[in-house]
């Protein structure tokens, strides 16, 4: 997670990456009332899952000795936040308030309480506008943008191989994978991040052969910077490059030409250009 390291803050760092993950979020401050309020005065055998289930995680991956010494030798200290994921907060939540509204009989007080209820979820949690910045209807049941699975079917349309490999700007890398796995995306996340200048997906040994191909491609791609044509072309031969799709005015064209592109199809915002390994370096 961002900026929280297991070798600086050791036993803390569970501690610390719940407090980034949540925020100014209060559900798991009702998870854990609705866990002792189950384990003071529940009947239902149905409620117990979630207290078998969180403390199997407690003395698992949530446990602060399992997480210095394993998880730091695993080398997952940066994925750790998905771990976070598997604790059910908000499913049980969401039952303990329906429990909370059921327990009474006379339909105007579960009105009421529904009502309370529903204003505590509003009050402790996130607001919106935090999260959220654009509310606008996903494009397709895909929700990836149009042009995307039109770039991806020109991609089929027009491979050579089974695995065709992409490069791709940033704009799309990270969501290709997302809908078309037929596609190998050649940038990789992870050095895209850094090369960004943040170390929270990992660090690079800058001289290693694989960061430098591709240090070359972003520096292309994505930061417009055409000073070393050579190491693009030989980036895109290296890493067996199909194809490179750019967005429409932001890349040179004429480099890329030069580069051995070939602009063979174009969609509302993209460039789509097919990689020649056979032609020589300038």
């Amino acid at each position: 997670m961002a900026g929280v390291t297991i070798q600086e803050l050791g036993l803390r760092f569970v501690d610390a990456c719940m407090r980034l993950y949540w925020g100014s979020c209060w559900y798991p401050l009702l998870f854990a009332v609705g866990l002792i309020c189950t384990l003071v005065l529940g009947r239902k055998r149905k409620s117990g899952i979630f207290i078998g289930y969180t403390v199997f995680l407690l003395l698992t991956v949530y446990n602060p000795l399992v997480v210095k010494y394993l998880i730091a030798k695993a080398k997952f200290e940066n994925e750790y936040y998905r771990f976070i994921w598997i604790l059910p907060v908000i499913p049980a939540v969401a039952y303990y308030g329906v429990r909370l509204v059921t327990a009474f009989r006379k339909t105007w007080i579960k009105v009421l309480m529904a009502a309370a209820v529903l204003t505590g979820f509003v009050i402790l949690g996130n607001p919106l506008d935090g999260i959220v910045t654009d509310f606008a209807m996903a494009e397709n049941i895909y929700k990836v943008p149009n042009d995307l699975r039109a770039v991806c079917d020109v991609i089929h349309q027009n491979q050579e191989n089974d695995f065709p490999r992409v490069v791709f700007d940033g704009s799309l890398n990270s969501i290709v994978r997302q809908y078309d796995a037929g596609i190998a995306t050649v940038i990789s996340r992870n050095a895209s991040i850094y090369r960004s200048g943040s170390t929270v997906a990992g660090n690079y040994d800058e001289n290693s052969s694989f960061y430098k191909r591709q240090k070359a491609l972003l520096d292309v791609i994505d930061y417009h910077i055409y000073e070393d044509k050579e190491g693009f072309q030989a980036a895109l031969k290296k890493s067996k490059t199909d194809f490179v799709v750019t967005q429409i005015g932001l890349v040179d064209h004429d480099f890329l030409t030069e580069c051995g592109c070939e602009l063979i199809a174009q969609t509302e915002s993209c460039y789509i250009y097919r990689f020649d390994h056979s032609k020589p370096r300038k």
